[in-house]
């Protein structure tokens, strides 16, 4: 049992870590955007904000992964 709790917390780790990059680059992306569009750049503005729907689909597969993976370890 330990051993798999010690895989499952390096699995869980893994994916927050890979989750929290997705989200600060997400971050740095709107605000490029927000700064492209209140200087009057709405397709510059748009066009760096587009990369975000994958990085946001990411994210919560990222999420979704730790919390199975929690949950399933409370179990035990």
């Amino acid at each position: 049992m330990v051993n798999k709790m010690n895989v499952a917390e390096t699995a869980i780790y893994a994916n927050l870590s890979a989750l929290a990059e997705r989200l600060d680059e997400a971050s740095k992306l709107s605000a490029e955007a927000a700064a492209a569009c209140k200087s009057g750049k709405q397709n510059q503005a748009i066009g760096t904000a587009l990369p975000l729907e994958d990085l946001l689909s990411q994210s919560k597969a990222l999420y979704d992964a730790a919390i199975a993976l929690h949950r399933h370890t409370s179990r035990g």
